[in-house]
Parts: C-alpha cells; structure tokens; sequence
C-alpha cells in the first residue's frame, strides 16, 4: 500500500521560469505588477499571486506598471500595444515558446504558410499566429486537414505541449495534401516525457490521480491519457476532492501533475492520499505511526540528536558528560527549533502540509512548552554557574535580535536588508553557530577546558554538519521560501550548486576529520564521524533522484543522522577506543 510520484510531475521548466520571475518581481516591490493573462492554468496558484499584490491585466489599459508575459508568450503586436501605454514588459515566455516564434519568423520570411498543430484558441497558439504574420492555420483535429487550402509549400509547428502522437498522426494527413513540407516538432521534452510517464506509472498502480487545473490543457491530456489505459484515474484540482473518491479501496495509487501545477498543491495531494491509506492500517500501527509522526514534528526527535552531538563532542575532547550538560543541550534545541518552525509556518503552508496539519493541532502548546524548556535551560545553566548563565542567555538574546528591525526608519527605503533575518543564508548560519556553542564551546569552558586544535575540529564538525542539515531542508522548501519572499542559499545558487557545495563542505569536513585522526592530532573517534556529514549528503541524492517528497519520514532520516553520530561515539567508548 504506497503512493508513487511521477518523477516529471510539477512545474515544468517554462512554467518554473515565469513563477520564479512573477515571484522575484512581487517580493522586491517594484511597484504595480500585472500578468498578461493568467499566468497559469491552476486556480491555487492565481490566488497564492493575487495575495501577493500580481493583478491579471483585464480589458481596461494600464499604464506605469510592470507587466509580465506569461510562459505562453504574446504576438508581436500584443507586445506593442503593451509597450505604447507606458509599461515596462518582463518577458517571461518560455525558451522553447520563443524558438518556436523564432522558427516561424524565419520560415514566414523564406514564403512558408505556417500550420500550427494546437488547440484552437489557446494563449501560445494565438501567440505562434501572430508570429505567422497573417500567414498561419491552425490544426486541432484530422478533419481540420481535409479544410486545408491548396498550399504548395507549408512549415508546420506544434504547441509545446501536444500530444506527440496526435502531432505525428496530424503531419503525416498533411504531408497528403501538401507537396512541399517543413516539419518543427516543437513540442517540450518535458511534455513528450509526463505522457509517456503517465502510461508507464499507469501500468504500476492500481489507479492514478492527475493532479492540475480543470481548464489546463496539457493536464487534460494527461488525465486522457492515463483514462485510455484502463486504470481508474481521477482528476482533481486539491487534496479537498480526494475524500469522497474511495481511493482507500486501491492497494497503490500513482500521482501525475499538469506543468502548471505547483509542487505545495501536489504535497498537499499526496499528504492527504498517505492520510486516507493509513486508516486502512491496524490501530497498533497507526498510533506507533502518531507517535513517530509527534515526534519529529514537535523537534523533540532532533533534540535528541543534539544530546547525541553534544555527548559526542564531550567525548571527543576528553571531556566526561554530565546529564545537566546534556539536558541544557536538549531543552535549548527543542526550544529554538520550536520558536523556528512557529515563525516559519506561512512558508511551511507551501512546502511541508504535514507540519501544517501538526501546527493546526499542536501549536499553541508547542509554543508554551517552547517557552518553559528555555527556562528550564537557562535554569539549569545557572546551577552550573553564573558564567554558563550569561553564555547561555547570549545565544537567546542574539535570536530576538536577529528578527527586529535594525537599520534606521530614515535608511530603510534605501537598504534592502532590514534585519539580520533578511541576509541570505543567515538562518543557516546562526542555527549552526548556536549549536556549536551550546554543545561544544559552554560544556568545554564549564570543564576549564581550554581551546585546543581538537576542539577547533569538533568546533567546525558541528558547525558543517547543521549548516549541511539546515541548507538540505531549505532546498526542499524552496518554492515556499520564494513564495513568502525569504532568501535562501539555494535560491540565490539554485539547487544543484547548492547541493555541489554541500558535497564539497561533506568532502572537506570528512578529510580533515580523517586525517587529523591519522596523523593522531585528535581520537580515533575522528575516523568514525566522518560517517555524520556524507550521510545527509547521500540521503538528499537518494531522496531526490527517487523523488521522494518533503515528508516526516525524509525529516526523521536525516536527523537520525545526529543519534547515530551520539551512538557511534558510545561504542567507540565503550569498544575500548
């Protein structure tokens, strides 16, 4: 009993571009902002634009605004109009939309009539006739063919996201009637590779749900597609319609997107299919399920992990592990990471519906356990000292100042940056810099042990193996964190340079480890840890290449990363080193 997800399911690569720029344009405030029809077919994802100030542009002209052109593209003479009543055009037409209008050009140029094989109607192909210049036809069925004119010579192009074997049918009826042929197969990869998945997950599972807008055409087609294999498919716009389907009644269910729909609506999907399978399983089953679910959700899972951590780098440096030591560790972590998730929650609502759902249920207590784990850390730091008080308080202090305003009223229209939260990467940063002095630099001054080059190297093991943690999660929840208009590492390197620094941080982490231990400059232990930082690396490849969603259970992987680190020191230990 699974739910398997189509690997191309999402946005496709021009539908991406567009949000991004739509998304990039609405969080630097540049004024009004319009888009030239929907920018795509999904309701959810106009209405998650239209709560971000983007207006689609109606029949009344606008002037002095920004005006951004869809995926779809526009004809030359849209263009110009829009241009004449004083706006300023973001071009977001996909690369492939823009060599098919390219080809037209050309092709109009050299005598062709341009026969475009699309859906009568439709924004690109509107846009592909007005690049014909007056010398195009459109082609939606087999019988459009027999109304052909006499045409001695004739390019024909696709709508990129045709069906292929209709565009081949199509050709084929036209190469009849027309001598003289020039044939541009501009259909995207992409669609060609969703309709051919769509079959090939169809034959896997025993019904599939396509995921999209009702008025999307290429995830019509997809839900046409998938019909004409046999297997019962349903189309649906949002998780809500999911519950009256009887989907609980098929063993295995395979989930396909339109390009136009956006990754937070297919969680949401999936979430809610995970949530109906699972009240098929027994009620032993479903409250171990509750109870794995409660824990990483609420952090307590991770701040286990930083008791791990903690008691690994008391160890590493010779230092013996006390139980206040390593209950300010788990009572700060729990804390912080609380507070975190609590401030986050908007951008969770688009990249992580699980912990929506456990906010929903749990968060006002959350927060107020929050509130009295901070006090028992800090009360528990004063018993080791009014010294290890104040450092403790430090990283407290830090965090209220990372979240105000600090640049004055006068400068602020003129800085981008306002606050410390606002920096790029900041939150990475912090996050692992506070670990670092919670589990390695208090413990090692409370001891009166002093800098050494071990604790440099579990200083900077520490620091590596968060930050490579933080940044693998704000990877995944990108499309959120673009939404809500934060900056993130990933969005400024985009997500494969980021995961390539991440390696690069793992490799260098894992050598220095390793041959610090070689050389006998720190314990044995050194061999063994370098295991913690490659780990999170390997699970975000193999997560990603199998597509595997943002999920508690991909959540509770990467930090059981932590426990194992905490783990492996105890039997290096206790194995007699």
């Amino acid at each position: 009993m699974k739910v398997k997800l189509a690997k191309t399911a999402g946005f496709c690569m021009g539908v991406r571009r567009a949000m991004n720029i739509v998304l990039d344009a609405a969080n630097s405030k540049q004024g009004r902002l319009y888009t030239y029809g929907p920018l795509v077919h999904n309701p959810q994802a106009i209405e998650m634009l239209e709560q971000k100030g983007v207006q689609i542009l109606g029949q009344e002209p606008v002037s002095d605004a920004t005006v951004i052109l869809r995926a779809h593209g526009v004809s030359p003479e849209e263009r110009k109009k829009i241009k004449d009543t004083g706006n300023v055009i973001c071009d977001a037409t996909c690369p492939h939309v823009a060599k098919a209008h390219a080809i037209l050009k050309k092709e109009i140029r050299e005598g062709y009539t341009a026969i475009i094989i699309g859906d009568r109607g439709h924004a690109e192909v509107n846009g592909l006739l007005g690049y014909s210049g007056g010398n195009g036809i459109v082609v939606e069925h087999a019988s459009d063919v027999e109304h052909l004119p006499k045409l001695d010579r004739a390019c024909i192009i696709a709508q990129t996201t045709q069906d292929r074997k209709v565009f081949d049918e199509l050709v084929r009826k036209i190469k009849e009637k027309v001598p003289d042929v020039k044939v541009f197969n501009t259909i995207c990869d992409s669609t060609s590779m969703r309709q051919k998945e769509v079959l090939e997950l169809a034959g896997e599972v025993d019904a599939m749900v396509i995921v999209g807008g009702k008025h999307s055409a290429n995830t019509r087609r997809l839900f046409e597609i998938s019909k004409s294999s046999g297997v019962p498919s349903f189309h649906i716009e949002t998780e809500d319609e999911l519950d009256h389907l009887g989907l609980d009644t098929f063993e295995n269910i395979g989930v396909m997107a339109g390009a136009s729909t956006p990754n937070w609506v297919i969680n949401k999907v999936i979430d809610r299919i995970k949530y109906l399978l699972k009240r098929r399983k027994g009620g032993l089953y479903r409250f171990f399920a509750n109870i794995g679910e409660f824990l990483v959700e609420s952090t307590l899972y991770l701040s286990l992990g930083a008791v791990s951590m903690c008691y690994a780098s008391l160890v590493f440096q010779g230092v013996r592990p006390t139980p206040t030591i390593l209950f300010i560790a788990f009572f700060y972590v729990f804390a912080v990471h609380a507070f975190n998730r609590y401030n986050e929650r908007l951008k969770d609502d688009f990249s992580d519906p699980a912990r929506t759902r456990f906010f929903r249920d749990y968060g006002r207590a959350l927060i107020v356990s929050a509130a009295i784990a901070s006090c028992i850390a800090l009360s528990l730091a004063y018993m080791l000292g009014f010294l290890d008080f104040l450092l403790l308080l430090l990283p407290y202090l830090l965090g209220i100042v990372y979240t105000i305003r600090i640049v004055p009223a006068k400068l602020q229209p003129f800085v981008k940056y306002k606050r410390l939260k606002d920096l790029p990467g900041s939150k990475d940063f912090l996050v692992a810099l506070a670990w670092a002095w919670v589990i390695v630099l208090i413990p090692m001054l409370n001891q009166e042990t002093y800098f050494s080059y071990t604790t440099i190297v579990i200083l900077g093991f520490v620091v590596i193996t968060v930050f490579i943690r933080s940044v693998v999660f704000d990877i995944l929840s990108i499309e959120g964190d673009r939404i809500v208009g934060r900056e993130t590492i990933p969005i400024l390197l985009g997500p494969k340079r980021t995961q390539v620094m991440l390696l690069l941080l793992a490799i260098i982490m894992g050598l220095f480890m390793f041959f610090s231990s070689a050389f006998d400059l720190v314990p044995s232990l050194g061999y063994y840890l370098v295991f913690s930082p490659v780990f999170i690396v390997v699970c975000l490849y193999i997560f990603r290449k199998k597509r595997i969603q943002v999920s508690t259970l991909f959540e509770a992987v990467i930090d059981t990363n932590f426990v194992l680190t905490g783990l492996i020191t105890f039997l290096w230990l206790y194995a007699g080193r």
